[in-house]
């Protein structure tokens, strides 16, 4: 039986549910993350140089259309200095933790760890930019395994996934990362002006073990072969 579906029944004859241990409340230490593919830099001052500045503003400038920005709650940017302020400024995510994500040594999206909530060890991953240099690729799957292992080692009971109902291809991302769905919040927000129906996901820490397996095993150098394709999606590993 799963952690989350174990009761216990109090004096009065209620159930109720199992107590968590360290039920006090934790918050989300940001630092640099490495990994093989892909390094994340927490978004910071320091990090929002000239040079990595202009590198992703070449990255967003350099987009086919303006689809990348269709879900995401900003309607894209016109000049750099409109990006960097945006930067600054955490897109307007109060209490959230950004990265930008380097690739080869250049800059090529960010994503966010928003909607912390330090009493209930739930963090969500959102604020998603992978941009034209990077969807569907060995990277950005290594981003989300980085930031799900920095948030489970430090104490996260719960990592969310959100996006519109609509957003179809943040849905087939968000199961082949192994988050399962819960279900749909209809009229949920108004983003843009219009109704959005937001489509909800998670990965709790129980679940986090086997996981993690399989994340490794997928970025393993033998499961690609010299082009750099993959020889098994990570949902088999996932299913295996």
């Amino acid at each position: 039986m799963s952690n989350n579906q174990k009761v216990q029944e109090n004096e009065y004859g209620q159930f109720i549910g199992f107590p968590v241990s360290h039920a006090l409340p934790i918050h989300f230490l940001a630092e640099t993350l490495y990994g093989k593919y892909a390094n994340l830099h927490v978004l910071s001052s320091a990090i929002l140089d000239p040079d990595r500045l202009q590198q992703i503003w070449q990255s967003v400038n350099s987009e086919g259309d303006r689809s990348c920005w269709t879900y995401l709650p900003y309607p894209g940017f016109e000049h750099a200095a409109e990006l960097q302020r945006a930067l600054e400024h955490s897109f307007g995510f109060q209490g959230s933790t950004h990265y930008l994500i380097e690739v080869n040594q250049i800059m090529v999206g960010w994503v966010g760890l928003i909607n912390q909530c330090p009493a209930d060890h739930v963090i969500e991953i959102g604020n998603v930019y992978f941009s034209h240099q990077m969807k569907q690729s060995t990277a950005s799957t290594e981003v989300i395994y980085l930031l799900l292992k920095a948030c489970f080692e430090q104490g996260f009971r719960r990592v969310e996934w959100k996006c519109d109902e609509l957003n179809q291809p943040s849905k087939r991302a968000a199961l082949r990362f192994g988050f399962q769905y819960e279900g749909t919040f209809r009229q949920h927000r108004i983003a843009k002006g219009r109704n959005r129906n937001t489509a909800w996901f998670s990965i709790l820490d129980e679940e986090w073990s086997k996981l993690e397996k399989a994340y490794l095993a997928w970025l393993k150098a033998d499961n690609f072969d010299e082009d750099g394709k993959q020889k098994m999606r990570l949902k088999e590993f996932i299913d295996d």
